[in-house]
C-alpha cells in the first residue's frame, strides 16, 4: 500500500515528480536503472557450438591441422590434459569456427630414413625375448638423426629403458620414435619437416652401442618400419667391431 504523499508508481514506470519538490528545488535522489530484457535480434541465429568425433586412426595433432586451431585452444575447450590418451570416439569441441569439416581420409605417407647405417637388428620377436618393437640402425656418436616425416614432436624427455627418446605425431594415427639419442635437439608441441634434424645419436639407456632405436607406431601399436620406409640399395653386412652385435633378424643394411 502506498504511504501517505508517495507518488503512486505501477512496475516499469517511473517515478512521478511532485510539482512541490520542483517548486522547492529539491535535488531527486538518483534512480535505479530499469531491469533489461535481453532479445534476440530478429533473423540472427546463435552459433552453435562445432564438435567433431575422433575416428579411429585420428589424432588431436591431426584434428587441430585439419581446423588450422592451436593445439593449446583445442586442449583448453575440452579440458584436456594429455591429448595422447582421448580414446576413440570422443566428441571434440572445435572453438571458433563454424562449421564442420570432413578431414582428408588417412593415408600412409612415405617415410624418409632417420640414419644411414647397418641394420643390426630388425622388427619382430627375438627368440623368447619380448617383442623388438623397432629396427636398430648402427651409428657413431654424434651422427645426425633426421624426423622420417613431418609432423609434430609429442615427446621429447629421458627415460631408463630408451634414454633420450623423441615422439613425432604425423597425423591420421601414425607416429614414429628414435631411442638412445645423444642429445636432443627439440621440444614437444614443436612442428617438424621431414629430413629435419631432430637428435644426436648416442648410446643412452639401455642401448649397449651407439645406435638408433627406430619405432613406427600406427594407433598405438607398433608395425614394422621397413615396409614405409623408402626403399634402397639393400645388402646385408655385420656391424662394425665395437658395436652391438646383430640379433638372428632382417640384417639390412642402408648405404651411408
Amino acid at each position: 500500500m502506498p504511504q501517505g504523499g508517495d507518488p503512486v508508481t505501477t512496475l516499469g514506470e517511473e517515478p512521478a515528480v511532485v510539482a512541490e519538490d520542483l517548486a522547492e528545488g529539491t535535488v531527486l535522489p538518483s534512480r535505479p536503472a530499469a531491469r533489461r530484457v535481453a532479445r534476440k535480434a530478429p533473423g540472427v541465429a546463435t552459433a552453435s557450438p562445432v564438435y567433431h568425433r575422433l575416428e579411429r586412426g585420428m589424432t588431436l595433432y591431426s584434428l587441430a591441422r585439419a581446423y588450422r586451431v592451436p593445439l593449446a585452444d583445442l586442449m583448453r575447450a575440452n579440458r584436456i590434459t594429455d591429448p595422447t590418451t582421448i580414446p576413440e570416439g570422443t566428441a571434440i569441441r572445435i572453438p571458433g569456427v563454424s562449421r564442420p569439416l570432413t578431414p582428408a581420409a588417412p593415408s600412409a605417407p612415405g617415410l624418409a630414413w632417420p640414419l644411414r647405417g647397418a641394420i643390426t637388428s630388425g622388427f619382430g620377436a627375438r627368440g623368447r625375448e619380448a617383442l623388438h618393437a623397432g629396427i636398430d640402425i648402427d651409428g657413431d656418436m654424434g651422427d645426425r638423426i633426421l624426423a622420417a616425416a613431418t609432423g609434430t614432436v609429442v615427446e621429447a624427455r629421458s627415460e631408463r629403458q630408451y634414454g633420450r627418446v623423441i615422439v613425432i605425431d604425423h597425423g591420421h594415427g601414425l607416429s614414429t620414435l628414435y631411442a638412445h639419442a645423444d642429445c636432443i635437439l627439440v621440444k614437444p608441441g614443436q612442428t617438424v619437416r621431414q629430413g629435419q634434424e631432430i637428435a644426436r645419436v648416442g648410446r643412452t639407456g639401455n642401448a649397449r652401442g651407439t645406435h638408433l632405436h627406430f619405432e613406427v607406431r600406427r594407433d598405438g601399436r607398433a608395425v614394422n618400419p621397413l615396409p614405409l620406409l623408402d626403399s634402397g640399395s639393400l645388402t646385408a653386412r655385420a656391424a662394425p667391431p665395437g658395436k652391438a652385435a646383430p640379433r638372428p633378424a632382417q640384417a639390412t643394411v642402408l648405404p651411408r
